[in-house]
């Protein structure tokens, strides 16, 4: 357990750094748009997008939902960026269930689109809401 503990707090650290990096940046940036603008929307686009691994190939989706209607396009396994996270229709894949949606760019040139997190690896699916903002 001492193991996890570490980890916890290594991630716990890092979360704070990111927080203040980010808060600093803020503070010496002019004044930011509002979120609801169309300038907050592309201001929150050009946030860095964390890296987090997916194990399998997964169709991408417009909305956060898993309907074939709303099939954008693929997202292959790997080492992949997201941008955010919202809540959607709860998804059951790779042992897990989950209602997390996470905003991504897939292989298929398909921009802002949504995957489900439960296809990410382990500590992936364990601490997406926490490395990524809300959307």
């Amino acid at each position: 357990m001492r193991t996890r503990t570490q980890r916890s707090g290594l991630l716990a650290v890092l979360a704070t750094a990111a927080l203040l990096a980010g808060a600093s940046q803020a503070a010496a940036s002019p004044a930011a748009s509002p979120p609801g603008t169309a300038a907050g929307a592309a201001a929150r686009q050009a946030a860095s997008p964390v890296y987090l691994n997916t194990v399998v190939d997964q169709w991408t989706h417009w909305t956060p939902d898993w309907h074939n209607e709303s099939h954008a396009g693929t997202l292959y396994a790997g080492r992949n960026y997201f941008y955010c996270y919202t809540y959607g229709v709860t998804y059951t894949g790779n042992g897990h269930t989950s209602s997390v949606w996470l905003r991504t760019d897939d292989d298929t040139h398909n921009k802002n689109v949504w995957v489900s997190d439960v296809n990410l690896d382990r500590d992936g699916f364990r601490y997406d809401v926490n490395l990524l903002p809300h959307c």
